[in-house]
């Protein structure tokens, strides 16, 4: 029997929407959702852009409650930083092409030629102090200091061990080195004294500037010969004994001034104290003058007697023509040889500081009329035409209408100790400005 009053019918139930296969997972309590995690399907490249994957797991948390845990070392978490931005990018390159020899043609990307690059600032250079006097001899730690190091000493905080162990004597207390008892004195005249003896004969300074080998002037026989100066100034510096000190010091200075050298610098295999300025070669040498101050004068022969002798200006006649210029105070000797007058007078000033200046004043007037040592050089290169209608040698005197020898002169320094004859050259000596003792 049907029942009469039956139950109302159950409205019907809205659709649910089509779900999407690759939508996003239902939300907790809806229907279909499922508390198993999902499965991803794998997708195509080209869908990736438009649906990303997942984000990468994280670092995995370390069990602190396992007894490994407490060997393993932390790992530091490293900054991120932010590179900087490119100073030019991909327009700023231009196209450009390179045909071969093969007829191929290649394209290639590059900067353009007035591309605005940033210049980058150069660290400043050190402060270079102008050596002197004062400096020498150099400053020296310890005996034999300039050889060259093992591969196992440490240099610049780099410290490199032996292979094998090494066994060291006792530690003393290192010895001052022979250069710091040096008396100064008697250092500036050792060097004095051997800068005239290498000077005093062209045939030895020769022997010196052209190489070869050299004896030791300070060891005398008792010494063999070197094979360079190198190894002479090495010798030198390094003395054999302490009582040959003071000797093969001023030996050393009188040859770097030879040499052109640095004699401030610690001579070594590397041969750096052979760099010195021209400027300061230069004035090396010419603060070596000859004492007393003495004034060269070229030029004063005026021609050949009868006898084929040649004939010149007299003592008197040089200290007249001084007098006329403004100079007082020196003595004129003329120098002769076997065929006469050499062409070549000495004017020798006081033994004294003012005349010095004299000497050094009148060495300068000349030198401004372009007659002094490099004036005379130029003279000497034009000999080749006669001396009596050269104009370097002979000028017209303008009231007498004579022609008269034109004069040049220069300070006599340590490199014209040649020129001068046997006995001034036995009785003179040498003196440093820089170092010059006024109460001398």
């Amino acid at each position: 029997m049907k029942n009469p009053n039956p139950p109302p019918p159950k409205p019907p139930a809205a659709m649910a929407p089509r779900k999407s296969l690759w939508g996003p997972p239902p939300a907790a309590g809806e229907k279909g959702a499922s508390t198993s995690a999902r499965t991803t399907t794998p997708t195509s490249s080209s869908d990736s852009r438009r649906h990303p994957g997942r984000p990468a797991p994280g670092p995995i948390a370390r069990n602190t409650a396992s007894p490994a845990a407490a060997f393993r070392p932390p790992q530091p978490q490293l900054p991120v930083e932010t590179p900087p931005p490119p100073p030019y990018g991909f327009h700023n390159l231009d196209r450009r092409t390179m045909r071969f020899a093969d007829g191929t043609v290649r394209t290639y990307f590059a900067l353009p030629p007035d591309y605005p690059f940033e210049p980058i600032p150069l660290p400043p250079l050190p402060h270079l102090s102008r050596a002197g006097p004062d400096v020498w001899p150099p400053p020296q730690l310890a005996p034999h200091e300039a050889k060259r190091k093992h591969l196992s000493d440490s240099d610049e905080g780099l410290h490199r061990h032996p292979k094998q162990p090494r066994f060291e004597a006792p530690h003393h207390p290192p010895q001052l080195p022979p250069h710091a008892a040096v008396d100064r004195h008697e250092l500036r005249k050792a060097f004095l004294k051997y800068a005239k003896m290498l000077n005093e004969s062209v045939a030895q300074r020769r022997s010196y500037l052209e190489g070869g080998r050299v004896p030791c002037l300070a060891c005398g026989r008792s010494c063999k010969d070197f094979a360079d100066v190198h190894g002479l100034v090495m010798h030198a510096y390094n003395p054999p004994n302490t009582d040959s000190s003071v000797d093969h010091l001023g030996l050393h200075k009188a040859l770097c001034v030879l040499m052109g050298w640095d004699y401030t610098k610690v001579p070594e295999n590397s041969k750096a104290y052979q760099s010195l300025l021209p400027d300061l070669v230069q004035a090396s040498r010419e603060d070596l003058i000859i004492w007393p101050p003495t004034v060269i004068i070229h030029n004063t022969a005026t021609g050949r007697k009868k006898d084929g002798r040649c004939e010149g200006l007299g003592n008197k006649e040089m200290d007249k023509k001084i007098s006329e210029l403004g100079f007082a105070g020196g003595k004129s000797k003329s120098l002769y040889g076997k065929e006469g007058h050499l062409g070549l007078t000495l004017i020798k000033f006081a033994n004294s500081p003012n005349g010095l200046k004299e000497a050094e004043r009148f060495a300068e007037f000349l030198e401004r009329q372009d007659h002094g040592r490099i004036g005379w050089s130029h003279a000497q290169a034009s000999q080749s035409i006669d001396s009596d209608n050269n104009p370097l040698l002979v000028e017209m005197d303008n009231r007498t209408g004579e022609k008269r020898r034109v004069l040049y002169g220069y300070l006599a320094i340590s490199s014209d100790l040649d020129e001068l004859d046997s006995d001034s050259r036995k009785r003179a000596s040498l003196k440093s400005r820089k170092e010059l003792d006024q109460s001398d």
